[in-house]
Order: C-alpha cells, then structure tokens, then sequence
C-alpha cells in the first residue's frame, strides 16, 4: 500500500468514528452546550438612574442597565419572586450595580433563548454555579374575597401611564412588578394575568402565591399598601394593609405552608469590567 493510500485510509477511518462518536453521543442524550451571545460587555454603573429588571431590546441588541446580579439571575432563570432564590451575595452598594450591553446573532431571537444566554454569561463572566433544591416555607392562596370585583379588564396593547408621588410611572404590557415608596408599596401591573398578579406578591411576603381565583382575564392594577414591617413617618396619612388593598378590589390571601422549589447560589464572583 503506497503512503498517498495509507494516509487517505487513516483520514477517513478517523472521518467515519468522528461520526460514531457524534451520533452515540446524540443518542444517548449528551446536553447540548447553553446558546450564548455573539458579543457581551459587562460593566460596573455609579449613576442613579431607574433601574432594568427586564432587558430592554431592539434588532440584536440586548440591554440591561444598573441592574444587579439577583436580576440577572432572575431573569435568566425565569424566577419571580425573592424566596425563589437564595444565596445572593451582599456586595457593598457601590459594587452591586452592572451594566449589560450583548448582541445575539439573530435580531429578535426568541425570550426563551435569550434567558438561556444570560445563564451562560452569568457562569462565564460572574462564576455563577448554582443547584436547585425543595424547601418547606409559608404559602398564601389568592382566592376571591366577598366583595365585588373591582379589578379592571384591560385592553393589553398600550403601556399603562399612572402618577406616583407626583411622578409620572409607565408600566408596559404584560408586567407586573412591585415597588417601594414613601406612601408604601405600590403593585404596578399592566394586561397581566392573576398568576403575574400574584408574583410580585409573593416578593413582598417572601412567600409563594398561588392563584386561586379562577380568573382567566388581563388585568391593570396600581395596588397601594402599606407593609407590616415598616414603620409611617409622622403625620403620614396611612395607606391599607395588604390585606385590606386586595379587599378592597375583591380578592383576599389565605395561608397555609407546602414544598417550594428554590435556587440556591452555590459560588459567584464579581465581574471585572471590559
């Protein structure tokens, strides 16, 4: 056998267990390596301006902007409440808030592909390494209260627009999320389902929420409270308990305790900026 002979023998056996090794590995199952994006850049922010707890987008750009890393993680693991996540390191304030500037490689690429790129920068660029785990904690059901509903239906297609504190807030659709004031809590949602509804509740009380309403409508909502672990400032006219603030749109909480799913934070670094 000449050596031109030889050497195209070798090439093609090599060839042909390349494709043995590739279809095995297909077949029984080898994980497919996380979508990750084109090119990202992580960078520390000083300024005050209103945080992202979604990314905002356009073609193939992906920001999030003076966000921290429980966000991050947040979005990337498409969590929806505090008690899902466990671990989050306590940075000083000063070195907490980030910038994400990233590009995916095809405009609009799907959300669901988009969150599985921010779990491969997140172990990439913050060493996150994580595990899942069931924990026994509290647990409230939303359930309808004796009152009349007085939630209101809504149309989903226009950002809803409400003032605050003499400050103008605008909510797209889709969203619900909650926030805090000097007049208390404020559970901001705009053509959201009673499951959105009942998660940034659950933030606020630390404890899952589940919806029991049988309600299958999209609603807005500006739902004011005030929380039982804070204190009014003097004079301060008192917003409802919470309990009182879903009474009053016809909805009521009932407690109980069960089993949670929670992700726990086993390492993660700080990024150096680039």
């Amino acid at each position: 056998m000449t050596i031109e002979a030889h050497e195209a023998r070798t090439v093609l056996r090599a060839s042909l267990t390349g494709v043995l090794f590739f279809t095995l590995g297909t077949a029984f199952g080898q994980p497919e390596a996380r979508p990750a994006f084109e090119v990202a850049s992580v960078k520390r922010n000083a300024s005050s301006e209103r945080p992202d707890f979604a990314p905002r987008r356009s073609g193939t750009l992906v920001m999030m902007h003076n966000t921290q890393v429980g966000s991050f993680i947040f979005y990337g693991y498409h969590l929806e409440a505090s008690y899902q996540l466990a671990g989050i390191p306590d940075w000083p304030d000063d070195s907490r808030w980030f910038d994400i500037d990233a590009r995916t490689a095809v405009p609009d690429a799907p959300d669901d592909q988009v969150r599985l790129m921010f779990q491969s920068l997140l172990a990439d660029r913050f060493k996150l390494q994580i595990h899942r785990e069931t924990r026994e904690m509290p647990e409230y059901v939303l359930t309808l209260g004796k009152g009349k509903l007085r939630l209101t239906p809504s149309g989903g297609k226009n950002p809803l627009s409400i003032v605050i504190e003499d400050r103008s807030y605008t909510q797209a659709p889709g969203i619900c999320a909650a926030s805090l004031w000097r007049e208390g809590t404020h559970v901001v949602c705009c053509a959201a389902t009673m499951d959105q509804i009942a998660a940034p509740i659950g933030s606020v009380l630390r404890s899952p929420v589940a919806d029991r309403t049988g309600l299958a409508g999209k609603y807005d909502l500006n739902l004011l409270f005030m929380p039982e672990d804070r204190t009014p400032e003097p004079d301060q006219v008192l917003a409802p308990t919470l309990a009182g603030a879903l009474s009053d749109v016809g909805l009521k909480l009932e407690k109980g305790k069960g089993p949670v799913e929670v992700l726990v934070i086993d390492h993660i670094e700080r990024p150096s900026d680039n």
